[in-house]
């Protein structure tokens, strides 16, 4: 890290600078997140932690379905109960805003606290632990930092992420919620999906991506004539029939 911030000093858009920055930034976040995993696995079975961790769990689940179901409606249009597979699926990339909004409320608060604390034990100890303490603190807010920073990268509108689940959304929503040959379409090659009796979406693979609208289709009867039973089918059949009359 010292490395980084020298050549970052000596010039700011050099390769090497990016480079020795990026690396840098990593090797603290990853530390700093190791450093977080082995605190609460010594923790696991203190009752507090099981019951924070569990709410959190069911908070997280909520709000990545909540976010995949906002996901799906702006990419289809369509109201989201309609594409059930595609919100399924969705699901697991929807974690990732999800556990970056929780690491910037989260993080934000621990820096704060570990600031805090770091700041309160200067006073009480010795020279020498002291000055690690201090090392340590600056270190962890530091990281804290870096990976707050990272987190708000992933949230922000331009992020690479918002683009990747519009994709998966949209294109699952047209090949595993729709199907062909419904007869709604004056396309053979449209995908449709029923919303009920009366109504359907239509799904429409084009130039700029899938594209779907509502349209009118009546659920009619069917003109299928029933092959008949085969003859062994037949004969059970007349068989338990005289057995009820009995």
């Amino acid at each position: 890290m010292l490395l980084s911030i020298a050549l970052f000093l000596h010039d700011a858009r050099s390769l090497a600078s990016d480079v020795a920055t990026y690396a840098g930034c990593a090797l603290l976040a990853s530390a700093f997140l190791t450093e977080c995993y082995y605190w609460t696995v010594e923790r696991l079975n203190y009752p507090l932690m099981k019951l924070a961790i569990t709410v959190l769990g069911v908070v997280t689940l909520a709000a990545a379905t909540g976010v995949s179901k906002i996901t799906v409606n702006d990419a289809t249009g369509q109201d989201p109960s309609y594409f059930t597979s595609a919100v399924a699926l969705l699901v697991p990339l929807s974690f990732v805003p999800v556990a970056a909004a929780l690491v910037i409320v989260l993080g934000t608060f621990g820096v704060i606290i570990g600031l805090v604390w770091g700041l309160g034990k200067l006073g009480t100890t010795s020279s020498k632990v002291r000055d690690l303490d201090l090392v340590l603190t600056l270190t962890r807010i530091i990281s804290g930092f870096v990976i707050v920073a990272i987190a708000s990268a992933l949230l922000n509108s331009s992020s690479f992420i918002y683009p990747s689940m519009r994709w998966v959304a949209s294109h699952s929503a047209l090949f595993f919620d729709m199907y062909e040959g419904s007869g709604c379409s004056t396309d053979v090659r449209d995908r449709v999906g029923r919303v009920n009796d009366d109504l359907v979406v239509i799904g429409r693979m084009t130039n700029s991506g899938p594209q779907f609208m509502r349209a009118s289709c009546p659920l009619g009867p069917q003109n299928t004539v029933l092959a008949p039973y085969p003859p062994e089918a037949e004969k059970r059949i007349e068989r338990e029939s005289i057995e009820d009359r009995r």
